[in-house]
């Protein structure tokens, strides 16, 4: 994750202070929390991701702001809108890492749906993923495992159901 990613999750821009970032981080753990919303889970591991990567580079994030004013877009809204679609599609697993959002299970019956969304097919890796827009690899280009790009981003794998239509969010 880049300052940018993590601002766009968070859907701010402009100069910040850290109690901004604090105040716009909880007023999304209150939208998102999963007593009140049932994509939360997800949702919040993307927001404690960009929370932890921007606090931990905070001086760094208005030297950022200043030299690239116009690039901002709201990534949140784009992942609510992506993984609520995905929350009512039968048989998917959901893994989000980072601010990759990676589909497996049963795709096949869904992937016109997942085409529309904006998914793109990871031959290698045999899934689906969504991104955001302006992300490009910080990898060089280097093929990586599921495993390593787990480690790289601290989510540890395990399963949990979810809802009426079995779908199955990673933690």
């Amino acid at each position: 994750m880049n300052i940018q990613e993590a601002l766009n999750v968070f859907g701010i821009s402009g100069e910040l202070t850290e109690q901004d970032i604090k105040k716009t981080y909880k007023c999304l753990a209150i939208k998102y929390h999963p007593d009140k919303n049932p994509l939360g889970t997800e949702m919040m591991k993307a927001i404690n991701a960009a929370f932890d990567f921007l606090m931990a580079n905070f001086e760094k994030v208005n030297q950022f702001q200043s030299s690239n004013q116009d690039d901002h877009y709201n990534y949140g809204e784009d992942l609510e809108r992506v993984l609520t679609t995905l929350n009512g599609l039968a048989g998917i697993i959901l893994e989000v890492i980072g601010n990759w959002i990676w589909i497996s299970g049963e795709t096949k019956p869904h992937k016109d749906i997942l085409k529309e969304l904006g998914c793109k097919w990871a031959n290698k890796k045999k899934r689906w993923f969504y991104r955001p827009e302006e992300h490009k690899s910080h990898f060089n280009r280097k093929e990586h495992s599921m495993e390593e790009i787990r480690e790289m981003y601290g989510t540890n794998g395990k399963c949990n159901a979810r809802g009426p239509h079995s779908v199955e969010a990673r933690i």
